[in-house]
């Protein structure tokens, strides 16, 4: 009977060592999974290099798939590529060297897929993948290369247009592609009143009114912010000197339509559901007022923005939208449909006009200021045979004794 239990001891223990072995055998299997192979870092490292170094143009279509193949095999690849690309973008001293590393990143942030995008923005948003312009020397990219902006020049030179161009992929990042190829921003709208502390709950109805608002409103001022650093990177016809230029500017150009289109649909919804915004909180009627303001002087550059844009050779063959301007009179005639806002505290606000109007008075009017009267009561005493008759005078005096 011992001999029994000890064999059975002894298959427990070979079964639970077998198992644990197991285990960990599949633990290093996948912590080895999750460390990309050193040769396939390598080659990551070289695509980089081809699209980056000093004859590429940011990586045409061929070079950005191969990345996006081999970064796909790992999956913690996708780190390292953040990180070698931010290393030589840091590196760079040269305007078109940090334009093709900030044009490659634009390049993968189009091309992934959903997940690949995702995980790029978690990169971005905790600075493995960084797209601040560097410190590079102000030579520019062809003699006599300038950059101006909407109306009026902004600036000049190749380093100009990189800072302009790190500042849109900053805004950029803050949004996705849809499922129908459109841009949409991608930071929930925030559901705090601006103070600090969450606002009361609403009932049903509004709650669902001013939340369909809110998301509305943040999409225009989204648009609105990308818009204005698309203007703003406007180049004169000798940027076709510099292939990445040109290509950064096409990809920019070619996403601002996108937007406007995703503009002028909210744009709509505000002017035609005009009076559903006076039911609105004063915080979201403050943000429409804003918004509208803004389309007054946006509207007019874009407008412009995209006329200049048709007489460079390389944008002719793109079909631009119909840029509608809105006009200060659009935005008042939508303004005086919401309720004005009542100040919180207008202690004091009546008083000081009704001193100024006494001031100016003069003391001409006898009822400019308030008069106090006192009634003194006087006591006469009569004899008995005196009477009170009414006199001619319509008073009352004694009559006199006979």
């Amino acid at each position: 009977m011992k001999v029994f239990k000890g064999k059975i001891w002894a298959a427990i223990g070979s079964l639970m060592d077998h198992a644990a072995g197991t285990a960990s055998t599949a633990k290093a299997a996948s912590s080895a999974a999750a460390v990309p192979d050193r040769a396939l870092l390598a080659d990551i490292e070289a695509a980089v290099e081809r699209c980056t170094g000093g004859g590429g143009a940011g990586g045409d279509d061929r070079h950005v798939h191969e990345i996006l193949f081999l970064v796909s095999n790992a999956p913690g690849a996708i780190t390292f590529l953040s990180r070698r690309i931010t290393a030589r973008l840091e590196a760079a001293r040269a305007p078109a060297a940090a334009l093709r590393s900030l044009l490659l990143v634009h390049r993968l942030l189009r091309a992934g897929d959903r997940y690949f995008e995702q995980d790029l923005r978690g990169l971005w948003a905790s600075r493995d993948l960084r797209v601040d312009a560097p410190r590079c020397s102000c030579s520019p990219l062809a003699a006599g290369t300038s950059y101006f902006g909407a109306g009026a020049a902004v600036a000049t030179g190749a380093c100009a247009f990189v800072h302009g161009y790190s500042a849109y992929l900053e805004e950029r990042m803050q949004w996705v592609i849809n499922q129908a190829g459109n841009l949409e921003p991608a930071r929930p709208p925030p559901n705090h009143d601006g103070g600090g502390k969450p606002p009361p709950p609403p009932s049903s109805s509004s709650s669902s009114h001013d939340a369909d608002a809110e998301t509305l409103l943040f999409k225009l001022a989204m648009c609105q912010k990308l818009l204005d650093l698309a203007i703003q990177l406007l180049p004169d016809n000798n940027t076709s000197a510099c292939a990445a230029a040109r290509s950064a500017f096409g990809i920019v150009l070619r996403e601002s339509f996108k937007v406007y289109d995703a503009f002028t649909e909210g744009l709509d919804a505000v002017l035609l559901r005009s009076r559903s915004l006076a039911g609105l909180s004063k915080p979201l009627r403050v943000s429409a007022h804003e918004i509208l303001k803004k389309a007054c002087t946006q509207t007019p550059d874009l407008k412009e923005f995209y006329h200049k844009c048709k007489r460079s050779s390389a944008s002719k063959s793109l079909e631009y939208p119909l840029v509608r301007v809105v006009t200060p009179a659009q935005a008042a005639a939508v303004e005086m449909m919401l309720p004005m806002p009542i100040p919180e505290e207008d202690d004091g606000q009546e008083a000081e006009p009704q001193a100024e109007a006494e001031a100016g008075d003069g003391g001409g009017s006898p009822f400019a200021r308030k008069m106090e009267t006192t009634i003194s009561t006087v006591w006469v005493e009569f004899e008995e045979d005196e009477k009170l008759i009414p006199g001619d005078d319509h008073s009352w005096s004694p009559e006199p004794k006979s």
